[in-house]
């Protein structure tokens, strides 16, 4: 049997609006469920911290991309192995977990570097051309790529 070759997907997501719109939204929503509880003011100020710094570590990895950390580009290669490649300009060799969402509107791959070390990247139709995010979704579907099925 012969094995087909697929082509590499290089995915390079820009800032999404629509993801900025939704952290925005949902930490908003947390901080404001916090000031309605009834806690004393010092525990809201210790929670809205935790908040806020979600808020700063969410825009910076998935929006914007200024963490070192994140992921600027994915490529998938015709091997199925992933190479990552942060803004720091770490490249580095990742496993697709099972972990990782795909819907129509959204693809939220979830990685393993190591033991101790995992990344994520979100992707979102503003985000990356549509053609290429459907392409990606229909190859996780039918081959796979994760340690398990997705």
């Amino acid at each position: 049997m012969v094995k087909e070759i697929v082509p590499p997907l290089r995915l390079t997501p820009e800032k999404s609006t629509a993801l900025l719109s939704f952290i925005l939204s949902a930490h908003i929503s947390a901080a404001g469920v916090v000031l309605l509880l009834p806690l004393e003011f010092w525990l809201q100020l210790i929670v809205l911290f935790g908040i806020a710094v979600s808020l700063i570590q969410g825009i910076s990895t998935h929006v914007i991309y200024s963490r070192g950390s994140a992921i600027r580009s994915a490529e998938w290669d015709s091997e199925g192995e992933w190479r990552l490649r942060t803004v720091s300009g770490n490249e580095l060799t990742a496993q697709l977990k099972s972990s990782s969402n795909v819907q129509t509107w959204f693809v939220i791959l979830n990685f393993s570097i190591s033991p101790f070390q995992r990344h994520s990247l979100i992707l979102l139709p503003d985000a990356v051309d549509p053609d290429l995010l459907r392409r990606l979704r229909v190859r996780l579907k039918l081959i796979g790529g994760t340690d398990a099925t997705v």
